[in-house]
């Protein structure tokens, strides 16, 4: 039997203010984007109820409405609309042991879209950061009315049986305007010294102590660095917080980082940073503001990496927010010492790029968030089990025999590659990527429990697969790049020029450095590309992106967009924009590629060429394609076989067709 003490600090209880807490995992906020146009949406109580249920002792839910011009897509707490609606919601959390906060939190002028967006207000008139929306500037009696709206929608909540609220001042928001140098100008008391670009939020933490008392949990996220020369950082944050601490009672501190500018990716660090990566700043933070407790943020991912927060001092709790969205059960695991049968966060930041589009939250590795059945070890039987072939053993088909497997169908799996994980895995052993093989590891775990007849190392054909008598076949065989129309097909039936995939699966355990330069003609945009681009800068001493479109990166979210321009930049990656190759005999003679502008013809060159490779868009792998579908039997495409994507599709589509099954 597995031990129930595997780390003791994290599932001690806690004392937060008059609040005790039953271990110290909290749910840290973060947006679902379930319309709360006709009340609670019920997946948005149903992620919230999985997450208490899975164990965590502090639910930080996303922000509320309480104001008018918030919109519908927020919780309503501005008047008494949905006040039925809270009180249940509360009361179920409740019935978890769990404690609940709402969030206090307004965008002042940040947007994520383009477009000069109208009605927006800030601290002063400066244009937003990222797509340059010109707020007005917010006026003292709007800034009184701000602070009574804040604290009557708290003490709504109160009333409904909310634990407490949390004022999120960081990331750029509308507290964060006011607390920047950067984005305070104002002249009057709400600008200039600390004490005045501090005074909204003090005022707001004020008034919410006034009308719900010390019995009401008021816990703050303050920026800790937002990475701007002129802006928040760590020793002016310690000095906020200071001065916070003195004005009102706070219950719970915690600092974000990055803000709505270039570093924005701050906020949610990725593969391409180390592990715990703001520890260091959070600690130095904590020691600011002796005798309230902190919480920790920033891709803790692993309860080894929770214990060792608080084993070390570096704050009182631990606050999660990718990581539950993945696996709600993360607590009720870690504490049965079964943690290697958790889902992980993969940390590529797709669930940041749902919401953003105004989506529900969705994720990589969970395609079952926020259904009443996504705590469950087992899906629900299915009405007649059916030996299912599933062709392929990318985390699109592993998904697939996994969901159908755990339905009670016989499955049986081919995939061409030695591993489980298709190009996943691939990816995977790519800088900043490592995280990305979660994915076929907890697959392959649960295959393996599920007595799944897996075959790797085959390249299965039709009349194989049909001889096995399947009542069902999924085809997730995957894409392949298409050739780019900028090079001579020559160079490809010669083996002159590969894609990239190939390259790297032939060169990635190679040693060593080689001189020249590497080029990559890059029409692909997905994060696998850059990963790939900072592989061959480890290999080769120069590495040149050739682009066809105005920017790189343009189709994944805007901060994994940030993040690979930065290493990019970092690294000394050069990248040409708007250009394509041009053969010449100029390459095969002295190795030097000619390129041009996509609008002209004048010829440029990149001297010392080693290499050259290519991402562009893939098209299916449809060999088996047509015997299949004429045999009679059910086949289903999904994941790049269908359409090629990114790992979300992949793993959802897998879910999907299982459950059809």
């Amino acid at each position: 039997m597995p031990g129930t003490n595997a780390y003791p600090l994290l599932f001690s209880p806690l004392q937060v203010g008059a609040w005790r807490l039953k271990n110290r995992i909290v749910h840290a906020s973060m947006s679902l984007r379930y319309s709360a146009s006709d009340g609670m949406h019920p997946r948005y109580h149903q992620y919230y109820l999985n997450r208490a249920r899975g164990g965590a002792a502090l639910i930080i839910a996303d922000p509320v409405a309480f104001l008018p011009s918030q919109g519908t897509e927020r919780l309503c707490a501005w008047n008494d609309s949905m006040a039925d609606d809270l009180c249940r919601f509360a009361q179920a959390i409740r019935e978890q042991d769990c404690h609940l906060l709402a969030q206090i939190q307004d965008n002042g002028r940040a947007r994520r879209v383009t477009g000069r967006v109208s009605g927006l207000r800030g601290a002063s008139a400066m244009p937003d950061d990222l797509f340059y929306a010109m707020p007005e500037e917010l006026t003292p009696p709007d800034l009184a009315a701000f602070a009574e709206a804040a604290a009557n929608a708290a003490r709504r909540l109160q009333r409904c049986g909310y634990t407490g609220i949390e004022v999120s001042a960081g990331h750029g928001h509308i507290f964060h305007q006011f607390l920047s140098p950067h984005t305070n100008l104002r002249e009057d008391s709400y600008g200039g010294t600390l004490a005045g670009r501090s005074r909204l939020l003090v005022e707001v933490c004020q008034a919410i102590r006034h009308v719900c008392g010390d019995g009401f949990m008021l816990a703050v996220k303050l920026p800790g660095d937002d990475g701007l020369r002129d802006g928040v950082n760590p020793q002016l944050a310690a000095e906020i917080a200071v001065h916070l601490v003195a004005q009102v009672k706070v219950d719970l501190l915690s600092y974000a980082q990055g803000t709505h500018h270039h570093t924005l990716e701050m906020h949610l660090p990725d593969d391409s940073y180390p592990r715990l990566p703001f520890m260091p700043l959070i600690r130095r933070l904590k020691a600011a503001t002796p005798g309230v407790p902190v919480m920790a943020l920033g891709r803790i991912t692993d309860p080894a990496e929770a214990e060792g927060i608080l084993t070390r001092g570096d704050a009182e709790i631990v606050g999660l927010a990718r990581a539950l969205v993945t696996d709600p059960a993360w607590p009720l695991k870690a504490q049965q010492g079964m943690a290697r049968n958790i889902r992980y966060c993969v940390a590529c930041n797709s669930c940041w790029g749902t919401i953003i589009q105004g989506l529900p939250l969705t994720c990589d590795n969970n395609p079952r968030v926020a259904h009443a059945n996504e705590l469950d070890a087992d899906l629900p039987a299915a009405e007649q089990p059916k030996r299912v072939a599933v062709v392929g053993a990318g985390i699109a088909g592993l998904e697939a025999a996994m969901t159908a497997a755990q339905r009670g169908h016989q499955v049986t799996v081919w995939g061409q590659g030695a591993l489980p994980g298709g190009k996943a895995q691939l990816q995977s052993r790519l800088p900043i990527s490592e995280s990305l093989s979660s994915i076929a590891d907890y697959q392959l775990m649960q295959l393996q429990r599920l007595g799944v007849d897996l075959r790797l190392g085959q390249e299965v054909t039709a009349e194989e697969v049909l001889a096995t008598q399947p009542q069902a076949v999924v085809l997730a065989t995957g894409a392949t790049m298409v050739w780019p129309q900028a090079l001579p097909g020559h160079l490809r039936d010669e083996g002159w020029v590969q894609d990239l995939r190939a390259v790297a699966a032939a060169l990635l355990d190679r040693p060593g450095t080689q001189a020249g330069v590497a080029v990559l003609y890059d029409l692909d945009q997905t994060a696998g590309t850059y990963a790939a681009a900072e592989w061959l800068k480890d290999k080769f001493e120069r590495v040149v992106i050739l682009c066809g479109r105005e920017s790189v990166a343009q189709d994944v979210p805007l901060v994994v967009r940030q993040r690979i321009q930065r290493r990019c930049a970092e690294r000394g990656i050069e990248i040409l924009t708007q250009v394509e190759p041009v053969w010449t005999d100029l390459m095969e003679e002295e190795g030097r590629l000619a390129y041009r502008s996509i609008f002209g013809d004048t010829l440029r060159y990149i001297d010392q060429v080693a290499l050259i490779t290519y991402a562009t868009p893939r098209k299916p792998n449809l060999a088996l394609w047509p015997a299949l579908r004429d045999s009679g039997v059910p086949v289903h495409r999904i994941g790049d076989c269908l359409l090629a994507r990114d790992p979300m599709a992949a793993t959802a589509e897998g879910h999907a067709i299982g459950m059809q099954l």
